[in-house]
């Protein structure tokens, strides 16, 4: 006959779920099958993260929205794209939070190098014939079939019973006799006890020799803790940094209810239609000249007039390289570079402020029509040198 079985399937029971069916027939003998269920790594907690608007201009505030089970406490963290990008395999993800697990399945009679296997206390069977109703039975021995026991072995279950979970075994040169079992293997409870607690020392002296190194980057954006309220959510205005790239959230939360939750990553992208960049050494001996570079990027899809400045200061005396223009003809996806002759006059960090400007200007750039931006018409970017 066939029956069948319905199982909830749950987060208690991800990333492996092992079912074992048996029934003890009336002579005592155990009929044993099992199978295994792979149960995708979902978390019970759930997290969302949103950044609203998901763009948005470097200097610019926007919105972060955290909704997860009320009362927990989340873990929030923005980061540079660049960063993901040298070291994908230390992100956090459902799959490897469930790997961190110190145990996932079991398997098997093994514990450490020892291999504890059971000796099968049950009598051989004779390998005398039979002979019924004329006709001689030959016992054979199954050795490639499976008993009940392999099944709970494979499943690392010790069982504790006086019903048949071994399948007969024929004597092959000792009828009447049970069979020698020996395994070098065998081990006494004072071994297990004496290698347990070497591993126990050994693991304390390791610990306190490790040793930790931290590091700050600058490419991290947000790292921060975060409590939300009786409704499971979270509002923050945060300012985006001033660097033009792709931005990688992501969150994980703990909560006493439903306990350990991941979101998933979301970007957001600080954009700004052009922008300026400066090329300059680190530090330089005060009465020595060096380029200053300021090379405008357009990332348009059409042509811009713009005009590119240098603060005047007293800490420094700046001569254009070449003739200065008004303004810069700029089509898409090019860029120009403007170069200042400086020579420092003061010691200590001298500031630099280096501005570039859409103009709404009716001049042609090779035949094509200037466009201006909407938005991010002017950037302006500060920089300090070192002058000793």
């Amino acid at each position: 006959g066939t029956f069948q079985l319905t199982l909830s399937v749950e987060a208690a029971i991800a990333p492996l779920a092992r079912m074992l069916v048996y029934t003890t027939s009336p002579s005592g003998e155990v009929i044993a099958s099992s199978a295994d269920f792979q149960v995708e790594s979902c978390l019970p907690n759930k997290v969302r993260l949103n950044f609203i608007p998901k763009e948005g201009l470097p200097a610019s505030t926007t919105h972060l929205q955290l909704h997860t089970s009320p009362r927990s406490l989340c873990a929030l963290r923005a980061v540079d794209k660049s960063v993901l990008l040298m070291k994908p395999e230390n992100e956090l993800s459902p799959s490897s939070v469930y790997d961190l697990l110190p145990l996932k399945e079991i398997r098997g009679y093994s514990f450490k190098e020892h291999y504890l296997e059971e000796d099968n206390v049950n009598p051989c069977v004779s390998l005398d014939n039979m002979l019924l109703n004329g006709f001689v039975y030959v016992p054979i021995s199954p050795d490639g079939e499976g008993d009940a026991y392999d099944i709970l072995k494979e499943l690392g279950l010790k069982v504790f019973t006086s019903s048949k979970i071994h399948k007969p075994e024929v004597c092959q040169h000792y009828p009447g006799h049970m069979m020698e079992r020996s395994y070098s293997g065998s081990i006494t409870a004072m071994n297990l006890l004496e290698d347990l607690e070497y591993d126990i020392a050994e693991h304390m002296v390791n610990d306190n020799a490790v040793e930790t190194v931290r590091k700050y980057f600058p490419e991290t954006w947000i790292w921060d803790i975060v409590s939300v309220n009786s409704e499971g959510n979270a509002d923050l205005d945060v300012t985006i940094p001033d660097t033009i790239t792709e931005w990688k959230a992501n969150a994980f939360c703990t909560s006493a209810d439903t306990g350990f939750g991941l979101s998933p990553t979301v970007s957001l992208r600080a954009f700004q239609p052009f922008f300026v960049e400066l090329t300059m050494p680190y530090s330089v001996v005060r009465g020595e000249s060096f380029t200053l570079k300021a090379t405008v990027f357009n990332y348009l899809t059409a042509c811009i007039r713009v005009s590119v400045s240098l603060a005047e200061s007293t800490h420094f005396l700046a001569i254009p390289v070449e003739k200065q223009e008004e303004s810069y003809c700029i089509c898409a996806n090019e860029r120009i570079t403007v170069a200042w002759a400086v020579t420092p006059r003061s010691l200590g960090q001298v500031e630099f402020s280096v501005s570039t400007e859409a103009l709404q200007n009716q001049q042609p750039c090779r035949n094509a029509v200037v466009e201006t931006p909407e938005k991010g018409r002017k950037d302006t970017v500060i920089r300090q040198l070192l002058v000793e």
